[in-house]
């Protein structure tokens, strides 16, 4: 049996208008495991916070203490996810540079689903499907994944119900009020972005210091919005590959019109004309991940070209053909933090021909299909949202040409609050960790509060080693925020 995170079907305006603030018992601390660094604790919250009386969870925190002489407060990790284990991630690794963690007590905390004793499971089997080809195909895929829904309730009780995004930050909140801390500072990366921005407008006042890096954008209203965003930053990433195999005369496509190419794939994918490595007729969403792989940058596209000569020569694809489907932690967090619904078939139609437009060479991949699995599964509890204006001094960092958490998402949170933006002029997700510019500019801020100014830019690093000849294709829809 499988353990997977769910989310919340409890309304995030009730939560926003009925639970008190967080009161809660000092923890009780002990090493994690024998010569550990880190310690460990636990603390009691409600399942639902709308009844503090009802069933609980017993939450993991981990925590990295400051020099005493030099602390300045509590940093909380926010690992990405949907959900995440940051509890365990602090236990095993200091996270941030030495500078930081001698000035702050590094805290943790497992989010709901993935602690021990409050792990959700689902059936091993989740719904699977292509791409709907009609209203009965997407009707029955709605049916399994309703009985999916169910299934996953019952096996694992109340909890199934409460852990969207919105439960997470009560149970941050209950974190800090058990460390006795008037204020918390947060460094989020990736979906744990959304977490930072989710505590800051439930507790503004509760937030010392925010560093939100590839930043999700809540404001997104829809599945063909969030789509059409993500298709776009693979289409630039392809765009990229194509300049650079005019430019390389060791691409296996230098000197041919690969656009060209890729159509008339495309075309022969429609006609049922090609075969995916298992000899099966290769499914046109096959097709889109194998171009789509040029979005993993320059180390990958020697191989991305290959694989398209390959399949333009021999009619056979690198790789199996991939499948779309439900997963029951990744889409129970996302389809209650988003609003993913498709109307029916005529909208899913409507939506395939405007991402076919956006992204004509990469069209549907592993990103805008995030939400595909959201179809009959669970709905937003969360719904998307504009942020506010807000004076809380922020640090927003994004790489331009980041394709998880695209580069629009960051300015249009930055534009509804007035946050700053760190731009990293490269490509790349989370990047405290792999750029020393970024690293910096997150220190001196999280240290002494200055921002950078308006408008800052950290150039892209070179890519460091050999490019990576033969990448193993996924079998499955790989995706992570």
């Amino acid at each position: 049996m499988r353990r997977t995170l769910l989310a919340s079907v409890s309304t995030a305006a009730l939560l926003l208008s009925v639970v008190a603030p967080a009161h809660a018992d000092p923890l009780t601390w002990k090493p994690c495991s024998t010569g550990s660094k880190a310690e460990c604790a636990t603390l009691t919250v409600p399942v639902d916070w709308t009844k503090p009386d009802g069933p609980a969870i017993d939450l993991e925190i981990s925590r990295r203490t400051a020099d005493p002489a030099k602390r300045l407060g509590v940093l909380v990790y926010g690992e990405g996810g949907p959900g995440g284990t940051s509890a365990h991630s602090v236990q095993s690794s200091a996270i941030f540079s030495a500078a930081v963690t001698e000035k702050f007590d590094v805290i943790g905390v497992n989010a709901r689903g993935y602690g021990d004793g409050y792990q959700l499971s689902c059936p091993d089997q989740a719904p699977a499907t292509g791409l709907f080809t009609s209203q009965a195909d997407m009707d029955r895929f709605r049916a399994a994944t309703s009985a999916y829904a169910q299934a996953c309730r019952e096996q694992t009780g109340p909890l199934f119900d409460h852990v969207d995004t919105v439960d997470n930050a009560r149970d941050l909140d209950a974190v800090r009020a058990a460390l006795g801390e008037q204020k918390i500072s947060f460094y989020g990366g990736s979906y744990g972005t959304l977490l930072g921005q989710q505590y800051a407008e439930l507790f503004p006042g509760k937030v010392e210091r925010l560093v939100l890096d590839s930043t999700m954008d809540h404001s997104i209203p829809d599945f063909r919005t969030f789509s059409a965003t993500e298709a776009k930053a693979a289409e630039e990433l392809f765009d990229q590959f194509v300049q650079w195999c005019a430019a390389t005369v060791t691409c296996a496509l230098h000197g041919t019109d690969i656009r060209a190419t890729v159509t008339e794939l495309q075309k022969r994918a429609d006609a049922g004309e090609l075969k995916d490595s298992a000899g099966k007729q290769l499914t046109p969403l096959s097709l889109d991940y194998l171009t789509a792989a040029a979005k993993s940058g320059k180390r990958a596209w020697p191989s991305v070209a290959n694989g398209i000569k390959t399949l333009d020569t021999t009619g056979i694809a690198p790789l199996r053909n991939i499948s779309e489907g439900t997963n029951g932690g990744f889409h129970g967090v996302l389809c209650r933090d988003w609003n993913m619904q498709i109307r029916d078939f005529a909208d899913f139609q409507s939506i395939t021909e405007h991402i076919g437009q956006v992204a004509p060479m990469t069209r549907f991949n592993s990103y805008p299909l995030a939400g595909f699995g959201c179809q009959g599964f669970v709905n937003t509890t969360n719904p998307p949202k504009v942020f506010a204006k807000s004076s809380l001094p922020t640090l927003v960092i994004n790489a331009r040409h980041d394709f998880k958490t695209v580069y629009p998402w960051a300015t249009n949170l930055t534009g509804q609050t007035g946050w700053t933006l760190l731009t990293h002029d490269g490509d790349g997700h989370v990047k405290y960790f792999s750029s020393p510019c970024v690293k910096a500019a997150t220190d001196r801020y999280l240290l002494t509060g200055e921002l950078p100014a308006a408008g800052t830019h950290c150039a892209a690093e070179q890519a460091q080693g050999q490019q990576q000849e033969e990448p193993l294709w996924p079998e499955k829809p790989e995706r992570v925020w």
